[in-house]
């Protein structure tokens, strides 16, 4: 009388294993989002306050009048340089954000700066590179893979400092890349093709891929958000930090 209820019994425990099988593996089957490498929210983060501290006096700070035309901006920071018997070497890291025709900033893409000879009229042993990108020509020079070497067609020029009266129809300087260097808590005009030869950007895609899922022409070619994996919010204090004091007055 009572083996039906018996193997409905069995039945129900049987079904109820399967569903709840069913529910916890696609649980199991997800892995832990990668973390943020601290590296990289480091680097954002001293970029940015880098580049506040460049535009912090008025009289004594990147105009306005270029960064409201600027298409990409980098901030290299610690240049740290080993002496050799007549000249020195040099190598930093840092970050770099591109803006696109729809006015949106990139999140920031890890770069390397390395020079093979340092002019001897520099003798800081670190100072810290910003560099401007003025126009599309040159910021896609940061979309080659194999980076980008600074030769003669290609050299910064030293940028101007202190706000340019554009209504007074002064000239605003023109250039491919502008270059400054940020040393002793100041920021200072100069060539960089004089002040480091060889002079090169190379991509820390490493750091790019564990942050992002993806290299640097991606980053800084993504201009509707759909080629990077992730775009985590710890490391764009830089990338909103060139975006407000970049902004068209």
């Amino acid at each position: 009388m009572h083996q039906p209820f018996h193997v409905s019994y069995k039945f129900l425990s049987a079904l109820a294993i399967v569903l709840l099988s069913l529910l916890i593996a696609p649980l199991v089957a997800q892995k832990p989002e990668r973390a943020i490498p601290l590296k990289a929210v480091q680097q954002s983060k001293q970029a940015a306050n880098l580049f506040e501290l460049a535009m912090a006096k008025p009289g004594e700070r990147i105009p306005k009048a270029l960064l409201s035309r600027v298409v990409a901006v980098a901030v290299i920071n610690n240049m740290k340089t080993v002496g050799l018997i007549f000249e020195g070497a040099g190598d930093g890291r840092g970050v770099v954000t591109r803006r696109f025709a729809n006015r949106k900033w990139s999140p920031p893409a890890y770069i390397r700066m390395a020079a093979f000879s340092i002019g001897p009229q520099f003798n800081a042993r670190s100072f810290s590179v910003i560099l401007l990108f003025m126009n599309d020509k040159s910021a896609d020079w940061l979309l080659d893979k194999k980076g980008v070497v600074f030769d003669r067609a290609k050299a910064p020029v030293a940028g101007p400092i202190g706000e340019i009266k554009t209504e007074e129809k002064e000239v605003v300087p023109v250039a491919d890349v502008f270059s400054y260097v940020f040393d002793d808590d100041r920021l200072q005009s100069k060539d960089l093709k004089n002040l480091l030869k060889n002079v090169a950007i190379s991509f820390d895609n490493n750091l790019n891929k564990e942050t992002y899922g993806v290299k640097a022409a991606e980053i800084l070619s993504d201009a509707d958000g759909q080629k990077l994996a992730r775009a985590p919010a710890e490391v764009k204090p830089f990338s909103d930090t060139v975006a407000r004091l970049c902004a068209a007055e």
